[in-house]
């Protein structure tokens, strides 16, 4: 990584996923918090407070039909949130869960797991490592943990892109959507005048 707009990124996501840290996501929210950050089309700026209720439509209804089964339940609310993307299997299997988000940037998903396996394997034949089958190791070793941000950054093509990018935009292929956006661009703009590189 050479590009300072890319750094810039990479270090303003980096800083919002996991305050630089090598850590696991936390999904131990409240029945309002968990339908704010999982529970609307459009995410979390289309959840209404004051109605607890989404502007433009829920994307996950049980979270209100079933709001015991998922409040401060971190493993059931993973595994219905994650199910049935990022090449994990259905809510029943367990994936949400085991492929929960780990390490600096929060790899997320079975897809993000086995394309970690393949490059540390690729870049790594010393030390061949299997994270699709022991997840936790992203977060058992801080090599691992700084490793699956890069490597998480080069599946989603942003070393190629980001240097052309906008923090939203950049935001939207990290996250998904727009979670954490004002403290992602702040993080942004305190950075880039230390790389030489114009704020947004």
């Amino acid at each position: 990584m050479e590009d300072k707009k890319e750094i810039a990124h990479f270090l303003s996501q980096v800083g919002h996923e996991s305050g630089f840290s090598i850590t696991e996501e936390n999904l131990n929210y409240s029945a309002k918090g968990m339908r704010r950050i999982f529970g609307c089309i459009k995410g979390p700026a289309q959840y209404n407070k004051n109605t607890d209720d989404c502007d433009l439509g829920r994307l996950r209804d049980k979270l209100w039909t079933q709001e015991n089964l998922y409040a401060h339940s971190p493993k059931n609310l993973a595994n219905y949130v994650y199910a049935s993307r990022m090449g994990n299997d259905r809510e029943s299997s367990g994936d949400g869960y085991k492929y929960r988000g780990r390490g600096m940037i929060q790899l997320t998903g079975k897809n993000g797991y086995r394309f970690f396996t393949n490059k540390h394997n690729e870049m790594n034949p010393d030390d061949k490592r299997d994270f699709v089958e022991q997840p936790d190791l992203v977060i058992s070793d801080i090599e691992y943990g700084v490793e699956s941000a890069f490597s998480f950054w080069v599946s989603k093509g942003l070393n190629k892109t980001a240097r052309a990018l906008s923090v939203q935009e950049v935001t939207q292929i990290v996250n998904g959507g727009q979670n954490g956006y004002s403290d992602r661009l702040q993080r942004f703009n305190a950075v880039a005048p230390l790389l030489r590189v114009d704020k947004e």
